[in-house]
């Protein structure tokens, strides 16, 4: 799969014949099929570039988006927002129509490539699969991901639905239910109905949502995808590690960003806490903790400041530990024993993180009594003390 659509962009590049219009972006190679009626096939086009033209926006607000099937086109759509960039200029991959299949009087199958070309040589970013309805004169786009598994069975345990192939494993989903409830009431999340869907890994979770191919994921295993549209929180898990078919590290991400806006949010901290409370990398959080203070107790001179701007690593390899993270991960255990959530969240919401981390270290003395000054010495104070 991720061979043929290099030598098929070749091809794209080489022959292709644009809809001259200033509504229309999406390039249409000769030898595309398209509808033979011609109203139909303008319509389709039409409605196709608008689509495209509004997919920066939130999905439910873009007029193009089939609603009934806002949530996993949500999902499809966050993948594809600034999909056009690459690292030296905002309009470098273009988007090609790969095919139009015609499904019935009223639907069609489409598929995009976004290609770029660098010293005559064509680069893939990403392939996607959208389904198109056609309601008057217009047509609406959707994710596959309800006809991809139309014969998938499916299970309700109270707020949440777990669809899945042939098994469900009961014991992991009443593990994948308990850190749902335990990061509800911590977060206070709105407990919402919940779609599950069970992919043996992430790339078949690509697949049913309608992402062919994305350059950003390439060799990566375990992921998952969300949303939250229409009062449903969907995901996407393409999770598959030894101990669980979920990460509650991820998940800890997931729901923070249910009620907190992902542009305040401080990485390191929100890194700190899914330490705290989901592990990281399949390890545990005591696990986290005993390889830190095995780093600690070996580096008796560390200078914990300059360790936590530059981001190091505690630990290296394949499955790497940042200081910053698990540094904050003990602040955070610090700051709720001592003065409640409430603060953990004030320390989450400072801010992107900036150079120097001013923002950070500002709202950090602001809900504690560790600052920039005594920074290495509350570190060594939390360590002794830490479990």
């Amino acid at each position: 799969m991720k061979a043929r659509p290099i030598k098929f962009a070749a091809t794209f590049l080489l022959s292709f014949s644009t809809i001259f219009s200033s509504a229309q972006s999406v390039i249409i190679p000769n030898g595309t099929r398209l509808p033979q009626d011609s109203i139909v096939k303008n319509q389709l086009i039409n409605s196709l570039n608008e689509f495209l033209a509004q997919k920066e926006q939130p999905a439910k607000e873009n007029p193009f988006v089939l609603k009934e099937r806002l949530p996993e086109t949500s999902a499809l759509l966050d993948e594809m927002k600034g999909i056009e960039r690459s690292p030296k200029t905002n309009d470098f991959f273009k988007p090609y129509l790969v095919s139009a299949i015609k499904l019935d009087d009223r639907h069609f199958m489409v598929q995009l490539s976004y290609l770029g070309v660098n010293d005559n040589t064509p680069i893939l970013q990403a392939m996607f699969t959208l389904i198109v309805e056609k309601q008057g004169n217009q047509f609406y786009f959707s994710s596959p991901l309800k006809q991809n598994t139309v014969s998938w069975r499916s299970k309700k345990i109270k707020n949440i639905t777990c669809f899945y192939k042939d098994t469900l494993n009961d014991e992991d989903v009443k593990a994948y239910c308990a850190a749902s409830v335990f990061y509800d009431k911590k977060l206070k999340v709105d407990v919402l109905p919940t779609l599950v869907y069970y992919c043996d890994d992430f790339p078949e979770a690509l697949q049913i949502t309608g992402v062919n191919y994305h350059a950003r994921y390439n060799g990566i295993k375990d992921n998952l995808l969300t949303a939250d549209e229409k009062g449903i929180h969907l995901v996407i898990n393409g999770w598959n590690a030894e101990k669980h078919r979920f990460d509650p590290h991820d998940m800890w991400h997931d729901k923070l960003r249910m009620v907190m806006n992902n542009d305040v949010i401080n990485r390191p901290v929100d890194e700190g806490c899914a330490y705290l409370y989901g592990g990281s990398w399949g390890y545990t959080w005591p696990e986290i903790v005993t390889k830190f203070k095995k780093y600690a107790a070996d580096n008796p001179n560390a200078d914990w400041l300059n360790l936590y701007i530059d981001s190091k690593n505690f630990e290296e390899g394949e499955k790497p530990l940042r200081v910053p993270y698990i540094l904050n991960a003990l602040i955070a255990q610090r700051i709720e024993k001592e003065k409640g959530f409430s603060q953990v969240m004030e320390l989450l919401a400072c801010g992107k993180r900036e150079k120097g981390d001013e923002n950070y270290f500002k709202a950090l003395e602001k809900v504690s009594r560790i600052t920039k000054a005594n920074f290495n010495a509350s570190v060594w104070e939390l360590i002794k003390s830490s479990k």
